[in-house]
């Protein structure tokens, strides 16, 4: 099976081609971010009728998402860390994978605490933990 995806490890740069690698995202820090953004709702919801009211320094306190990260096993700082969800890189060679992947991990409560849209927005160009190889699907022009 040709591979359109190779992962990039965050650690080396090399790409992860011997499958000897994985995707990984920490949900310590995607549950610390659910958590915060819990809190700010809390914080922020009028308890008469429901509604939000917040100003701009309530929003920019508020953490950035966990990062998914590429990384050679070897090369992994955090390999020994248990709290990690990890996608084996022989599990993500094609765009179709990661539609696979999408589904199964919409059911987790953490991923909108994690840049994983940024993951599949990069299998149309590449970037820094994605190279893309074989056709690019055509560019249509965002719905919104």
């Amino acid at each position: 099976m040709d591979r359109e995806l190779t992962l990039l490890c965050s650690t080396c740069g090399q790409g992860i081609v011997q499958d000897d690698g994985y995707l990984w995202v920490s949900r310590h820090e995607a549950n610390t971010v659910q958590q915060a953004y819990k809190a700010f709702e809390e914080r922020n919801t009028d308890p008469a009728d429901g509604s939000l009211a917040f100003d701009l320094t309530d929003i920019s306190a508020l953490p950035a998402p966990a990062v998914w990260q590429a990384d050679h096993s070897e090369c992994d700082p955090e390999r020994d860390k248990d709290s990690h969800y990890r996608i084996p890189a022989a599990r993500l060679r094609l765009r179709a994978d990661l539609l696979d992947w999408s589904a199964h991990l919409a059911e987790k409560p953490w991923l909108p605490h994690t840049d994983w849209r940024d993951v599949m927005r990069e299998t149309r160009t590449g970037s820094t933990r994605i190279a893309i190889s074989g056709p690019r699907p055509p560019a249509y022009p965002a719905a919104f």
